[in-house]
Protein backbone atom coordinates (compact mmCIF):
# COMPACT_ATOMS: atom_id res chain seq x y z
CA UNK A 1 0.00 0.00 0.00
CA UNK A 2 1.42 3.70 -0.83
CA UNK A 3 1.77 5.79 1.94
CA UNK A 4 -0.84 9.16 0.53
CA UNK A 5 1.32 12.00 2.80
CA UNK A 6 4.59 10.87 1.76
CA UNK A 7 7.43 13.79 1.89
CA UNK A 8 11.02 13.70 0.52
CA UNK A 9 13.48 13.82 2.94
CA UNK A 10 16.74 15.53 2.19
CA UNK A 11 18.23 16.92 5.29
CA UNK A 12 15.02 16.29 7.68
CA UNK A 13 15.16 13.09 9.35
CA UNK A 14 12.74 10.57 9.71
CA UNK A 15 10.65 10.45 13.53
CA UNK A 16 11.97 7.44 14.39
CA UNK A 17 14.94 4.87 13.33
CA UNK A 18 14.34 2.62 10.12
CA UNK A 19 15.07 -1.29 10.96
CA UNK A 20 15.38 -1.74 7.00
CA UNK A 21 16.74 0.71 4.19
CA UNK A 22 17.05 0.22 0.11
CA UNK A 23 19.41 2.53 -1.21
CA UNK A 24 19.21 2.81 -5.20
CA UNK A 25 22.33 3.47 -6.56
CA UNK A 26 23.43 5.57 -9.90
CA UNK A 27 26.60 5.63 -8.87
CA UNK A 28 28.82 2.87 -7.19
CA UNK A 29 31.75 4.63 -6.51
CA UNK A 30 30.04 7.41 -4.84
CA UNK A 31 27.78 5.54 -2.13
CA UNK A 32 30.43 6.55 1.01
CA UNK A 33 29.20 10.11 0.04
CA UNK A 34 25.70 9.42 0.83
CA UNK A 35 26.31 6.62 4.16
CA UNK A 36 27.18 9.92 6.55
CA UNK A 37 23.56 10.48 6.29
CA UNK A 38 21.97 7.22 5.45
CA UNK A 39 23.07 5.77 8.59
CA UNK A 40 22.24 7.97 11.20
CA UNK A 41 18.12 6.75 10.15
CA UNK A 42 19.02 3.19 9.43
CA UNK A 43 20.25 0.56 12.32
CA UNK A 44 19.98 -2.99 10.94
CA UNK A 45 19.69 -3.83 7.46
CA UNK A 46 20.80 -1.66 4.33
CA UNK A 47 20.47 -3.12 0.63
CA UNK A 48 21.93 -1.84 -2.47
CA UNK A 49 20.62 -2.05 -5.75
CA UNK A 50 22.48 -0.69 -8.87
CA UNK A 51 19.99 1.25 -10.58
CA UNK A 52 21.77 0.40 -13.73
CA UNK A 53 20.84 -3.26 -13.23
CA UNK A 54 17.07 -2.10 -13.62
CA UNK A 55 15.72 -1.89 -17.17
CA UNK A 56 14.13 1.98 -17.70
CA UNK A 57 13.90 2.56 -13.88
CA UNK A 58 13.37 6.38 -15.02
CA UNK A 59 13.32 6.26 -18.50
CA UNK A 60 16.58 5.94 -20.14
CA UNK A 61 19.40 5.01 -17.64
CA UNK A 62 23.14 3.80 -17.06
CA UNK A 63 22.62 0.14 -19.04
CA UNK A 64 24.02 -2.71 -17.50
CA UNK A 65 27.11 -2.76 -19.46
CA UNK A 66 28.83 -5.60 -18.17
CA UNK A 67 28.42 -9.09 -20.25
CA UNK A 68 29.27 -11.74 -17.59
CA UNK A 69 27.74 -11.40 -14.14
CA UNK A 70 30.89 -11.77 -12.33
CA UNK A 71 32.49 -8.93 -14.14
CA UNK A 72 30.57 -6.30 -11.41
CA UNK A 73 33.01 -8.24 -8.80
CA UNK A 74 35.16 -5.16 -9.09
CA UNK A 75 32.22 -3.05 -8.75
CA UNK A 76 30.56 -4.61 -5.59
CA UNK A 77 34.07 -4.76 -4.01
CA UNK A 78 34.23 -1.38 -4.38
CA UNK A 79 30.76 -0.28 -2.66
CA UNK A 80 31.32 -3.08 0.26
CA UNK A 81 35.09 -1.33 0.97
CA UNK A 82 33.17 2.18 1.10
CA UNK A 83 30.86 0.64 3.94
CA UNK A 84 34.25 -0.79 6.23
CA UNK A 85 33.15 2.03 8.99
CA UNK A 86 29.66 0.87 9.13
CA UNK A 87 30.32 -2.40 10.90
CA UNK A 88 27.71 -2.59 13.15
CA UNK A 89 24.80 -2.50 9.47
CA UNK A 90 24.39 -5.13 7.80
CA UNK A 91 24.89 -4.30 4.19
CA UNK A 92 23.67 -6.22 1.44
CA UNK A 93 24.24 -5.87 -2.56
CA UNK A 94 21.09 -7.63 -4.59
CA UNK A 95 22.51 -9.27 -7.69
CA UNK A 96 19.16 -10.64 -9.34
CA UNK A 97 18.79 -7.43 -11.39
CA UNK A 98 22.56 -8.07 -12.12
CA UNK A 99 21.77 -11.17 -13.35
CA UNK A 100 19.01 -11.53 -15.09
CA UNK A 101 17.15 -8.97 -17.21
CA UNK A 102 14.02 -9.45 -16.91
CA UNK A 103 13.34 -9.10 -12.96
CA UNK A 104 10.05 -6.69 -12.83
CA UNK A 105 10.67 -6.22 -9.26
CA UNK A 106 13.19 -5.56 -6.40
CA UNK A 107 12.69 -8.53 -4.07
CA UNK A 108 14.34 -8.34 -0.27
CA UNK A 109 13.50 -10.89 2.96
CA UNK A 110 13.41 -8.10 4.89
CA UNK A 111 9.98 -5.04 4.98
CA UNK A 112 11.86 -1.81 3.52
CA UNK A 113 11.03 1.06 6.04
CA UNK A 114 13.13 3.79 4.30
CA UNK A 115 13.92 4.01 0.61
CA UNK A 116 17.29 6.01 -0.41
CA UNK A 117 18.27 7.67 -3.71
CA UNK A 118 21.84 8.74 -4.65
CA UNK A 119 20.52 11.58 -7.17
CA UNK A 120 17.46 13.72 -7.15
CA UNK A 121 14.36 12.62 -8.74
CA UNK A 122 11.12 14.50 -9.20
CA UNK A 123 8.29 12.90 -6.63
CA UNK A 124 6.48 11.47 -8.69
CA UNK A 125 9.12 9.11 -10.62
CA UNK A 126 10.27 8.07 -6.94
CA UNK A 127 6.32 7.62 -5.96
CA UNK A 128 6.09 5.22 -9.05
CA UNK A 129 9.41 4.10 -8.92
CA UNK A 130 8.62 2.36 -5.20
CA UNK A 131 4.75 1.23 -6.15
CA UNK A 132 5.96 -0.73 -9.14
CA UNK A 133 9.60 -1.58 -8.32
CA UNK A 134 9.77 -2.30 -4.71
CA UNK A 135 7.97 -5.51 -3.92
CA UNK A 136 8.59 -5.64 -0.05
CA UNK A 137 7.42 -2.04 1.24
CA UNK A 138 6.04 -1.13 4.42
CA UNK A 139 3.06 1.34 4.74
CA UNK A 140 5.03 3.86 6.44
CA UNK A 141 8.42 4.13 4.44
CA UNK A 142 10.08 7.38 3.77
CA UNK A 143 12.68 8.56 1.40
CA UNK A 144 15.77 9.94 1.96
CA UNK A 145 17.47 11.53 -1.45
CA UNK A 146 20.88 13.26 -1.78
CA UNK A 147 22.93 14.53 -4.77
CA UNK A 148 26.75 12.51 -4.73
CA UNK A 149 28.06 14.10 -8.26
CA UNK A 150 28.70 12.83 -11.87
CA UNK A 151 28.68 9.20 -12.72
CA UNK A 152 31.85 7.34 -12.90
CA UNK A 153 32.32 5.26 -15.55
CA UNK A 154 32.88 1.53 -13.96
CA UNK A 155 36.26 -0.06 -14.54
CA UNK A 156 36.71 -4.16 -14.88
CA UNK A 157 39.74 -6.15 -15.06
CA UNK A 158 40.68 -7.74 -18.29
CA UNK A 159 43.50 -10.01 -17.20
CA UNK A 160 41.06 -11.87 -15.09
CA UNK A 161 38.54 -14.45 -15.95
CA UNK A 162 35.08 -14.12 -16.14
CA UNK A 163 33.51 -17.27 -17.19
CA UNK A 164 30.16 -17.94 -15.34
CA UNK A 165 29.76 -22.19 -14.54
CA UNK A 166 26.45 -24.20 -13.36
CA UNK A 167 27.83 -24.93 -9.56
CA UNK A 168 30.31 -22.90 -7.40
CA UNK A 169 31.85 -23.92 -3.66
CA UNK A 170 33.29 -22.02 -0.98
CA UNK A 171 34.32 -22.84 2.55
CA UNK A 172 34.98 -21.28 5.56
CA UNK A 173 34.77 -20.34 9.28
CA UNK A 174 31.88 -17.56 8.24
CA UNK A 175 31.41 -16.08 11.96
CA UNK A 176 29.55 -12.93 12.43
CA UNK A 177 29.22 -12.75 8.72
CA UNK A 178 31.56 -9.55 7.32
CA UNK A 179 32.12 -7.92 4.61
CA UNK A 180 35.25 -10.32 3.06
CA UNK A 181 32.53 -13.17 3.95
CA UNK A 182 30.07 -11.12 1.81
CA UNK A 183 32.31 -10.95 -1.25
CA UNK A 184 33.26 -14.28 -1.72
CA UNK A 185 29.91 -15.18 -1.32
CA UNK A 186 28.93 -12.74 -3.70
CA UNK A 187 31.46 -13.74 -5.77
CA UNK A 188 30.19 -17.51 -6.02
CA UNK A 189 26.51 -16.64 -6.40
CA UNK A 190 28.12 -14.18 -9.88
CA UNK A 191 30.13 -16.83 -11.24
CA UNK A 192 27.08 -19.70 -11.27
CA UNK A 193 23.56 -19.97 -13.30
CA UNK A 194 22.24 -23.00 -10.94
CA UNK A 195 23.54 -23.93 -7.38
CA UNK A 196 26.17 -22.29 -4.91
CA UNK A 197 27.71 -25.05 -1.95
CA UNK A 198 29.22 -23.28 1.27
CA UNK A 199 31.07 -25.31 3.76
CA UNK A 200 30.82 -24.12 7.30
CA UNK A 201 33.68 -25.68 9.63
CA UNK A 202 32.27 -27.20 12.76
CA UNK A 203 33.77 -26.35 16.15
CA UNK A 204 36.17 -29.59 16.31
CA UNK A 205 38.35 -27.13 13.62
CA UNK A 206 38.19 -24.06 15.48
CA UNK A 207 40.90 -24.43 18.60
CA UNK A 208 43.07 -22.13 16.94
CA UNK A 209 41.57 -19.31 16.38
CA UNK A 210 41.53 -16.45 18.57
CA UNK A 211 38.83 -16.19 20.80
CA UNK A 212 37.63 -19.79 18.93
CA UNK A 213 34.93 -19.32 22.51
CA UNK A 214 33.28 -16.38 20.80
CA UNK A 215 32.73 -17.76 17.52
CA UNK A 216 28.62 -18.26 17.04
CA UNK A 217 26.81 -21.69 17.33
CA UNK A 218 27.32 -23.30 13.84
CA UNK A 219 23.54 -23.12 12.98
CA UNK A 220 23.90 -19.39 13.93
CA UNK A 221 26.24 -19.25 11.11
CA UNK A 222 24.66 -21.73 8.50
CA UNK A 223 21.97 -19.86 8.47
CA UNK A 224 23.64 -16.71 8.39
CA UNK A 225 24.79 -17.67 5.09
CA UNK A 226 21.92 -19.42 3.88
CA UNK A 227 19.82 -15.97 4.74
CA UNK A 228 22.53 -13.89 2.79
CA UNK A 229 22.43 -15.37 -0.59
CA UNK A 230 18.94 -15.78 -0.12
CA UNK A 231 18.39 -12.43 0.39
CA UNK A 232 21.00 -10.98 -2.64
CA UNK A 233 20.32 -13.61 -5.06
CA UNK A 234 17.54 -16.14 -4.33
CA UNK A 235 17.01 -17.68 -7.90
CA UNK A 236 20.13 -20.20 -6.93
CA UNK A 237 19.87 -23.03 -5.18
CA UNK A 238 21.97 -22.26 -1.81
CA UNK A 239 23.63 -25.93 -0.11
CA UNK A 240 24.98 -24.98 2.90
CA UNK A 241 26.57 -27.88 4.58
CA UNK A 242 28.98 -28.45 7.92
CA UNK A 243 32.52 -29.60 7.16
CA UNK A 244 34.75 -31.29 9.81
CA UNK A 245 38.05 -31.03 7.25
CA UNK A 246 39.21 -28.44 5.00
CA UNK A 247 38.25 -30.36 1.52
CA UNK A 248 34.12 -30.67 2.27
CA UNK A 249 32.10 -31.73 -0.42
CA UNK A 250 34.37 -29.90 -2.92
CA UNK A 251 36.94 -33.50 -3.07
CA UNK A 252 34.09 -36.04 -4.46
CA UNK A 253 31.65 -33.68 -6.04
CA UNK A 254 31.45 -34.65 -9.52
CA UNK A 255 28.75 -31.86 -10.48
CA UNK A 256 31.44 -28.68 -9.23
CA UNK A 257 32.86 -26.55 -11.37
CA UNK A 258 34.64 -23.27 -9.62
CA UNK A 259 35.47 -23.02 -5.87
CA UNK A 260 35.91 -19.49 -4.69
CA UNK A 261 38.80 -18.66 -2.12
CA UNK A 262 40.63 -15.46 -1.08
CA UNK A 263 44.35 -14.70 -1.86
CA UNK A 264 44.92 -16.20 1.57
CA UNK A 265 43.36 -19.44 1.19
CA UNK A 266 44.59 -20.04 -2.32
CA UNK A 267 46.33 -22.52 -1.84
CA UNK A 268 43.72 -24.14 -0.43
CA UNK A 269 41.64 -24.62 -3.32
CA UNK A 270 44.69 -26.24 -5.12
CA UNK A 271 44.88 -28.75 -2.33
CA UNK A 272 41.60 -29.55 -2.98
CA UNK A 273 42.02 -29.95 -6.18
CA UNK A 274 44.95 -32.44 -5.79
CA UNK A 275 42.12 -34.53 -3.66
CA UNK A 276 39.73 -34.29 -6.54
CA UNK A 277 42.60 -35.32 -8.59
CA UNK A 278 42.82 -38.43 -6.57
CA UNK A 279 39.30 -39.49 -6.50
CA UNK A 280 39.18 -39.54 -10.59
CA UNK A 281 37.35 -35.96 -10.78
CA UNK A 282 38.29 -33.19 -12.91
CA UNK A 283 40.22 -29.86 -11.33
CA UNK A 284 38.08 -27.01 -10.39
CA UNK A 285 39.05 -23.55 -11.55
CA UNK A 286 39.72 -21.43 -8.92
CA UNK A 287 38.51 -17.53 -8.41
CA UNK A 288 40.46 -15.71 -6.37
CA UNK A 289 38.71 -12.94 -3.79
CA UNK A 290 40.83 -9.96 -2.77
CA UNK A 291 41.74 -9.89 0.48
CA UNK A 292 40.11 -6.36 2.21
CA UNK A 293 42.18 -4.63 4.71
CA UNK A 294 40.90 -3.17 7.79
CA UNK A 295 40.29 0.96 7.91
CA UNK A 296 41.98 1.48 11.48
CA UNK A 297 42.60 -2.04 12.88
CA UNK A 298 43.96 -1.67 16.81
CA UNK A 299 47.65 -3.21 17.72
CA UNK A 300 45.51 -6.58 18.82
CA UNK A 301 43.74 -7.22 15.60
CA UNK A 302 44.46 -8.16 12.20
CA UNK A 303 45.58 -6.04 9.61
CA UNK A 304 42.59 -7.51 7.11
CA UNK A 305 38.84 -8.15 7.39
CA UNK A 306 38.48 -10.88 9.74
CA UNK A 307 35.83 -12.89 11.35
CA UNK A 308 38.88 -12.72 15.12
CA UNK A 309 38.79 -8.66 14.38
CA UNK A 310 34.93 -8.89 15.06
CA UNK A 311 35.19 -10.99 18.26
CA UNK A 312 37.92 -8.88 19.70
CA UNK A 313 35.23 -6.41 19.08
CA UNK A 314 32.50 -7.63 20.72
CA UNK A 315 34.91 -7.46 24.43
CA UNK A 316 33.26 -5.27 27.13
CA UNK A 317 30.19 -5.23 25.01
CA UNK A 318 26.97 -6.84 25.77
CA UNK A 319 26.94 -10.45 23.97
CA UNK A 320 23.88 -11.96 25.19
CA UNK A 321 20.66 -10.31 26.52
CA UNK A 322 20.35 -9.49 30.23
CA UNK A 323 17.55 -11.01 31.79
CA UNK A 324 15.47 -8.59 34.26
CA UNK A 325 15.91 -9.96 38.01
CA UNK A 326 12.79 -9.24 39.65
CA UNK A 327 13.63 -10.68 43.22
CA UNK A 328 16.52 -7.66 42.73
CA UNK A 329 16.69 -4.26 43.83
CA UNK A 330 17.41 -1.64 40.64
CA UNK A 331 19.53 -0.14 42.82
CA UNK A 332 22.59 -0.31 43.34
CA UNK A 333 22.96 -2.31 40.18
CA UNK A 334 24.96 -5.39 40.82
CA UNK A 335 27.56 -6.72 38.68
CA UNK A 336 28.85 -10.22 39.20
CA UNK A 337 33.11 -10.48 37.96
CA UNK A 338 34.22 -13.78 37.41
CA UNK A 339 36.97 -15.80 35.40
CA UNK A 340 39.00 -19.20 35.60
CA UNK A 341 40.83 -17.84 38.81
CA UNK A 342 41.35 -14.14 40.25
CA UNK A 343 44.30 -13.73 38.59
CA UNK A 344 42.54 -13.04 35.34
CA UNK A 345 41.21 -9.99 36.25
CA UNK A 346 44.56 -9.22 35.23
CA UNK A 347 44.24 -5.28 34.10
CA UNK A 348 47.45 -4.01 34.89
CA UNK A 349 50.35 -5.18 36.87
CA UNK A 350 48.66 -5.29 40.32
CA UNK A 351 45.73 -4.04 39.36
CA UNK A 352 42.52 -6.34 38.51
CA UNK A 353 39.38 -5.47 36.31
CA UNK A 354 37.71 -5.14 39.51
CA UNK A 355 40.15 -2.64 40.57
CA UNK A 356 39.99 -0.72 37.32
CA UNK A 357 35.94 -0.47 37.87
CA UNK A 358 36.34 1.18 41.27
CA UNK A 359 38.43 3.56 40.12
CA UNK A 360 35.55 4.28 37.61
CA UNK A 361 33.22 4.71 40.54
CA UNK A 362 31.96 1.08 41.44
CA UNK A 363 31.95 -0.17 44.56
CA UNK A 364 34.12 -3.05 44.62
CA UNK A 365 33.31 -6.03 46.61
CA UNK A 366 36.68 -8.91 46.56
CA UNK A 367 34.98 -11.79 47.64
CA UNK A 368 38.53 -13.47 48.01
CA UNK A 369 39.12 -11.02 50.51
CA UNK A 370 35.12 -11.45 52.47
CA UNK A 371 36.36 -15.41 52.74
CA UNK A 372 39.55 -14.31 54.59
CA UNK A 373 37.09 -11.74 56.26
CA UNK A 374 34.96 -15.04 57.35
CA UNK A 375 37.78 -17.33 58.49
CA UNK A 376 39.24 -14.95 61.00
CA UNK A 377 38.66 -16.18 64.74
CA UNK A 378 35.35 -15.42 65.97
CA UNK A 379 34.08 -14.69 62.49
CA UNK A 380 30.98 -17.07 61.02
CA UNK A 381 33.34 -20.04 59.71
CA UNK A 382 35.95 -20.26 61.91
CA UNK A 383 34.59 -23.08 64.08
CA UNK A 384 32.85 -24.69 61.95
CA UNK A 385 36.12 -25.14 59.68
CA UNK A 386 38.22 -26.40 62.52
CA UNK A 387 34.81 -28.87 63.47
CA UNK A 388 35.01 -30.17 60.66
CA UNK A 389 39.02 -30.17 59.28
CA UNK A 390 40.41 -30.65 62.82
CA UNK A 391 42.74 -28.63 64.41
CA UNK A 392 45.72 -29.77 61.94
CA UNK A 393 44.48 -26.55 59.81
CA UNK A 394 44.79 -24.06 62.43
CA UNK A 395 48.42 -22.43 62.24
CA UNK A 396 50.53 -21.16 65.13
CA UNK A 397 48.92 -17.70 65.88
CA UNK A 398 45.25 -19.35 66.06
CA UNK A 399 44.08 -18.34 62.19
CA UNK A 400 43.50 -20.88 59.65
CA UNK A 401 45.97 -22.49 57.80
CA UNK A 402 44.62 -21.74 54.45
CA UNK A 403 47.53 -23.06 52.36
CA UNK A 404 47.12 -26.27 54.67
CA UNK A 405 43.47 -26.27 54.27
CA UNK A 406 43.88 -25.78 49.92
CA UNK A 407 46.51 -28.36 49.96
CA UNK A 408 43.35 -31.13 51.46
CA UNK A 409 40.33 -29.46 49.71
CA UNK A 410 42.30 -29.39 45.71
CA UNK A 411 43.22 -33.22 46.34
CA UNK A 412 39.50 -34.11 47.34
CA UNK A 413 36.42 -32.95 45.57
CA UNK A 414 34.38 -34.47 48.93
CA UNK A 415 36.66 -32.33 50.93
CA UNK A 416 36.32 -29.37 49.07
CA UNK A 417 32.15 -29.41 48.87
CA UNK A 418 32.31 -29.68 52.91
CA UNK A 419 34.46 -26.65 52.68
CA UNK A 420 32.16 -24.88 49.98
CA UNK A 421 29.20 -25.85 52.22
CA UNK A 422 30.73 -23.47 55.11
CA UNK A 423 32.21 -20.78 53.44
CA UNK A 424 29.80 -19.59 50.75
CA UNK A 425 26.81 -18.71 53.19
CA UNK A 426 29.12 -16.79 55.37
CA UNK A 427 30.80 -15.47 52.26
CA UNK A 428 27.39 -14.35 51.30
CA UNK A 429 25.68 -12.87 54.37
CA UNK A 430 28.69 -10.58 54.60
CA UNK A 431 28.23 -9.63 51.17
CA UNK A 432 24.77 -8.57 51.72
CA UNK A 433 25.42 -6.56 54.99
CA UNK A 434 27.80 -4.82 53.14
CA UNK A 435 25.72 -3.95 49.92
CA UNK A 436 22.86 -2.89 52.38
CA UNK A 437 25.27 -0.05 53.48
CA UNK A 438 26.85 0.59 50.26
CA UNK A 439 25.41 4.23 48.20
CA UNK A 440 27.24 3.77 45.37
CA UNK A 441 24.90 3.14 42.06
CA UNK A 442 27.05 -0.15 40.76
CA UNK A 443 28.49 -2.58 42.97
CA UNK A 444 30.86 -5.27 41.12
CA UNK A 445 30.92 -8.52 43.27
CA UNK A 446 34.20 -10.39 41.99
CA UNK A 447 34.10 -13.95 43.00
CA UNK A 448 36.31 -16.82 41.02
CA UNK A 449 33.31 -18.87 42.29
CA UNK A 450 30.76 -16.99 41.26
CA UNK A 451 29.12 -19.36 38.74
CA UNK A 452 30.01 -22.58 40.78
CA UNK A 453 28.80 -21.03 44.12
CA UNK A 454 25.03 -20.10 42.34
CA UNK A 455 25.86 -16.30 43.23
CA UNK A 456 24.81 -15.07 39.52
CA UNK A 457 21.45 -15.43 41.26
CA UNK A 458 22.51 -11.98 43.41
CA UNK A 459 23.52 -9.72 40.02
CA UNK A 460 22.28 -8.17 37.68
CA UNK A 461 24.73 -8.83 35.07
CA UNK A 462 27.40 -11.73 35.04
CA UNK A 463 30.98 -10.46 33.89
CA UNK A 464 33.98 -12.85 32.86
CA UNK A 465 37.29 -12.63 31.89
CA UNK A 466 38.97 -15.61 29.98
CA UNK A 467 42.53 -16.26 29.05
CA UNK A 468 43.93 -19.64 26.80
CA UNK A 469 44.35 -22.36 28.80
CA UNK A 470 48.27 -21.94 28.30
CA UNK A 471 48.63 -18.76 29.55
CA UNK A 472 46.28 -19.28 32.59
CA UNK A 473 48.54 -22.33 33.39
CA UNK A 474 51.78 -20.45 33.23
CA UNK A 475 50.20 -17.42 35.37
CA UNK A 476 48.91 -19.10 38.13
CA UNK A 477 52.06 -21.23 38.39
CA UNK A 478 54.23 -18.33 38.64
CA UNK A 479 51.63 -16.02 40.86
CA UNK A 480 51.24 -18.80 43.49
CA UNK A 481 54.93 -20.14 42.92
CA UNK A 482 53.12 -23.48 42.24
CA UNK A 483 54.79 -26.40 40.01
CA UNK A 484 52.91 -27.47 36.65
CA UNK A 485 51.63 -30.33 38.37
CA UNK A 486 50.11 -28.59 41.11
CA UNK A 487 48.61 -25.37 38.36
CA UNK A 488 46.94 -27.68 36.43
CA UNK A 489 45.39 -29.72 39.63
CA UNK A 490 43.60 -26.12 40.85
CA UNK A 491 42.74 -25.53 36.94
CA UNK A 492 41.21 -28.47 36.64
CA UNK A 493 38.73 -27.88 39.57
CA UNK A 494 37.66 -24.70 37.67
CA UNK A 495 35.00 -24.18 34.73
CA UNK A 496 36.54 -23.98 31.30
CA UNK A 497 36.44 -20.45 29.02
CA UNK A 498 33.74 -21.86 27.00
CA UNK A 499 31.36 -22.15 30.21
CA UNK A 500 32.44 -19.00 31.76
CA UNK A 501 31.17 -17.36 28.61
CA UNK A 502 28.00 -18.99 27.96
CA UNK A 503 26.80 -17.56 31.23
CA UNK A 504 28.38 -14.21 30.87
CA UNK A 505 26.85 -11.10 29.34
CA UNK A 506 29.77 -9.25 29.09
CA UNK A 507 33.54 -10.44 28.35
CA UNK A 508 37.09 -9.51 28.77
CA UNK A 509 40.07 -11.42 27.28
CA UNK A 510 43.02 -10.23 29.39
CA UNK A 511 46.08 -12.07 26.70
CA UNK A 512 47.68 -9.20 25.51
CA UNK A 513 48.52 -5.66 27.34
CA UNK A 514 47.50 -4.48 30.75
CA UNK A 515 46.59 -1.14 28.61
CA UNK A 516 44.68 -3.27 26.15
CA UNK A 517 42.32 -4.95 28.21
CA UNK A 518 42.27 -1.62 30.33
CA UNK A 519 40.55 -0.55 27.35
CA UNK A 520 37.86 -3.33 27.41
CA UNK A 521 36.65 -2.55 30.90
CA UNK A 522 36.63 1.17 29.61
CA UNK A 523 34.09 0.64 27.35
CA UNK A 524 32.19 -1.56 29.28
CA UNK A 525 31.81 1.03 31.85
CA UNK A 526 30.29 3.61 29.21
CA UNK A 527 27.94 1.40 27.93
CA UNK A 528 26.93 0.19 31.62
CA UNK A 529 25.89 3.19 32.72
CA UNK A 530 24.21 4.00 29.17
CA UNK A 531 22.31 0.79 30.14
CA UNK A 532 21.58 2.00 33.90
CA UNK A 533 20.78 5.56 32.68
CA UNK A 534 18.25 4.37 29.93
CA UNK A 535 17.20 0.70 30.17
CA UNK A 536 14.62 0.74 27.45
CA UNK A 537 17.14 1.64 24.85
Amino acid sequence: MEQENIIVLEAAKPKMLSKTALLIVSNPNHVGKILPSLTKHVNKTLYIQLLSALSNPFGSFYPNIFDAWPKFTQTISGIYSQTLQYEDLDVRVLLSGLKYKDMEYIKTRQPIDLVAFDKYYPEDDIKNFIKNRIQSITDSYSILTSDTGAFEELIVDPTRDYTVYKHSVLGGTFDRLHVAHKLLLTEAALRVTEKVTVGVTVENMLGSKTLWELIEPIENRIKGVRDFLEDVNPEIIHNIVPISDMYGPAKDDPTMDVIVVSTETERGGYKVNEMRSNCGLQPLEVAIVDLIQEPNPAENEEAKISSSTRRIRTLGKVIQAITPKEHLRKKPYIIGLTGVVRLFCICSGKSGVGRRLSELGAYHIDCDKVAHFVYEPGKPAYDKIVEAFGKGVVAENGEINRKEIGAIVFKDSKQLEKLNSIVWPAIVEEIQERIKKCKAEVVVLEAAVLLGAGWSKYCHEVWTTVIPPDIALHRLQERNKLSAEEAKSRLASQIDNKKYIEAANVVFYSYWGAEITQKQVDKAWELLLKRIKYPNK
